[in-house]
């Protein structure tokens, strides 16, 4: 899915802050468990 401008801050925060790979997994997970909301775009 595509990231909303607010996806791709958070993302690259949790990259610069856990390292490529572990970042995005860390933001995928915490996407999936509710966290954050507002990240991906909407299928229409």
């Amino acid at each position: 899915m595509p990231l909303t401008a607010k996806g791709k801050k958070i993302k690259s925060a949790m990259q610069k802050e856990y390292g490529k790979k572990k970042g995005e997994k860390v933001f995928y997970a915490t996407e999936n468990k509710g966290k954050i909301k507002g990240v991906t775009k909407k299928k229409k």
